[in-house]
């Protein structure tokens, strides 16, 4: 689906007080409010035409700029872009249908394009959004411009001129905001983005359980309170630490018993996490779950976790609704959960996973999202604000580390093979110290017993300390658990760690 041709703009003027009220009545209607991702897509659109900036709307800004997806965002593979547009523009019929039919003035997103349009009701043919038969584009097929759209399109384009700015407290939201595309621009984007809450409003959030109302994690992230559930029953085991997270709460609470959860879904592909950690006395109970009917493999989870009190989380990708428009999780037996996350994905792979040792979210110069290292066990975290790496674009990804003996394990995906990416910088043994030299630090690396790195040396390797070093591994498989674990061993003196990032093969 291509961008229209640029609407002309006269650059500086506020939109007609005309157009001002449509919209504002669009965005506050019913229709509107109960889906914010719409109304921002809406918004997004609606602000690159007064900018003048009509002919830079692509579905990769789209899905970069307003849906929240991150660079590594393909159009080719992921189609929602075009399948949020469809959904936008049926949303817009359904709104002149019902509450916006006595409507004057009518916004119009034509098929095939992303361009919305200002447009009297008189303006409006009857075959507005429809192909030669009569029906509806389907979301991934392109209209052509008919001739008889032609008078209709120049109509629309004075009416544009009229006004040259959308909704001016809306659109300083969005910038005040950071939903920029700076990354894509080149700009340096801001080193830190936490928190992250709602960034992505196309993720569901769904705390399990009696919790009285929403749950906002350590990131400021809303897990909504239980809902989309067909029997089972509530329970709550706390307070009590729970390892491997940020948020241990968040495990206190959950559903247990059998029971259904019915998530409404848009069309597309989706990656599932369903959130696990054993509390209670009884630590042998497995859960054994259909996804749209289909049986996946029980799960204990004292065994899956290596421990009650620790926290696991189970990967599913290539999810999709079920012919119902909704995603149904059956929960059978003695079944519990305590949490699960929806996220808009591409298919055929898991998502990225990039962690950082830090308790806050960072987001690198190209844009990625860095995530705390919730998955660590052991050692303490240290953080230099400020600290330049020598050899790293991102400096801020060296700014702090974990140090000691410690652990991680991360969940992926079952079956799969990943490229694991381990990022060190040797902060202490550097030429300012007098006892800095090689043999400083030493470590082992291990990787579900199998040996990454033996007899490590970060100094020997960087040449030097306070220098970027990267080491990559291909074809790491997960552990039959579901997961990625990295084990932490010192020699001399302390095991180091930056960041860690792994990537599906």
């Amino acid at each position: 689906m291509a961008a229209s041709p640029a609407l002309e703009s006269d650059g500086g003027a506020q939109p007609s007080e005309r157009n001002k009220a449509e919209l504002a009545a669009v965005l506050a209607s019913d229709n509107f409010k109960r889906s914010p991702k719409l109304s921002r897509l809406l918004v997004y659109l609606c602000e690159k035409c007064f900018q003048g900036l009509a002919q830079e709307i692509t579905e990769f800004g789209i899905g970069l700029d307003a849906l929240g997806r991150d660079p590594s965002f393909d159009p080719q593979r992921d189609s929602l872009v075009r399948v949020d547009t469809h959904q936008l523009r049926k949303r817009l019929k359904q709104y002149y249908e019902s509450e916006g039919r006595d409507h004057e003035v009518r916004i119009v997103l034509p098929g095939g394009h992303y361009v919305p349009q200002f447009v009297s009701q008189a303006e409006l043919g009857p075959s507005e959004n429809k192909d030669s038969k009569g029906v509806e584009a389907p979301p991934d097929q392109p209209q052509a411009a008919t001739a008889s759209q032609a008078p209709n399109r120049i109509k629309a384009k004075l009416a544009w001129v009229a006004g040259a700015a959308l909704l001016f407290s809306v659109c300083w939201w969005l910038v005040a905001t950071g939903r920029g595309s700076a990354a894509r621009r080149g700009a340096a984007p801001v080193p830190a983005a936490p928190p992250i809450a709602s960034a992505d409003e196309a993720v569901i959030r769904i705390a399990a359980g009696d919790r009285h109302g929403d749950y906002s994690d350590k990131l400021g992230r809303v897990w909504l309170s239980d809902r989309f559930f067909r029997g089972g029953a509530t329970f709550r085991r706390g307070p009590a630490p729970i390892q491997r997270t940020l948020d241990p709460e968040l495990f206190w609470s959950g559903r247990e018993g059998q029971f259904v959860y019915d998530i409404p879904l848009s069309p597309g592909t989706y990656e599932l996490h369903l959130y696990f950690a054993e509390t209670g006395a009884e630590s042998q109970r497995s859960v054994r779950m259909a996804v749209n009917s289909l049986p996946v493999p029980a799960v204990d989870i004292a065994s899956d976790a290596d421990g009650a009190n620790t926290a696991t989380v189970k990967i599913f990708k290539d999810i999709s609704p079920a012919d119902d428009g909704a995603l149904h999780l059956t929960f059978l037996g003695r079944s519990f959960l305590n949490a699960l996350e929806i996220f808009p994905s591409a298919p055929g792979k898991m998502r990225p996973i990039r962690l950082i040792t830090r308790d806050t979210v960072y987001r690198d110069r190209l844009g990625q999202i860095w995530m705390p290292d919730e998955y660590g066990v052991g050692a303490r975290r240290r953080h230099l604000p400020g600290a330049q790496v020598e050899g790293s674009s991102d400096s801020g990804l060296y700014q702090s580390y974990r140090v000691g003996h410690f652990n991680y394990s991360i969940p992926v995906i079952e079956g799969m093979r990943y490229t694991v990416k381990l990022y060190f910088s040797e902060p202490f043994f550097t030429q300012a110290r007098p006892e800095s030299g090689i043999g400083s630090r030493v470590f082992d690396v291990y990787c579900d017993g199998t040996t990454l790195l033996k007899s490590f040396d970060i100094v020997k390797e960087a040449r030097g300390g306070n220098r970027a070093l990267v080491r990559v591994f291909h074809w790491i498989p997960a552990s039959p658990q579901g997961k990625i674990d990295l084990n932490f061993v010192p020699v001399a003196n302390y095991a180091l760690i930056n960041a860690i990032e792994i990537l599906e093969e």
